[in-house]
């Protein structure tokens, strides 16, 4: 019974990650979604860079998961203080590679941001400190 249990977790758990990882090339495949970020609230530069890497997953009609860490689609809604803490999370999660996850960069390859786009993207999140 016991390994019954074990096993079952264990396929809960695999289907779980599937599920995050791949969910979002689905979204895509389903025609368009609203993704947009007001432009008055970051950069064009830093814009098209969030749109290429980042919003598959974080902004409506993306992972859920992702979305409840940072949604794109709302990024205008949140305050100063909020933008610029998640911002300077996105920062560290994209200097450390942790962003796209494996699966989504193996599946999207061009989704992957550029040392240039994550310094771009840093320097960005610092002068939101100010």
């Amino acid at each position: 019974m016991r390994k019954l249990h074990s096993l079952l977790l264990a396929a809960f758990i695999v289907s779980l990650v599937a599920a995050i990882v791949f969910i979002p090339s689905r979204a895509n495949s389903s025609g368009p979604v609203k993704k947009s970020v007001p432009a008055a609230s970051m950069p064009d530069s830093i814009h098209k860079i969030i749109e290429k890497c980042c919003m598959d997953c974080h902004a409506e009609g993306g992972n859920g998961m992702a979305e409840s860490h940072v949604n794109f689609s709302k990024w205008d809604s949140y305050k100063p203080e909020k933008q610029a803490d998640k911002a300077n999370s996105i920062c560290k999660v994209l200097t450390k590679e942790s962003m796209p996850p494996k699966g989504y960069k193996k599946s999207h390859p061009d989704a992957i941001p550029t040392r240039n786009e994550v310094n771009a993207i840093c320097k960005w999140a610092g002068s939101l400190n100010k």
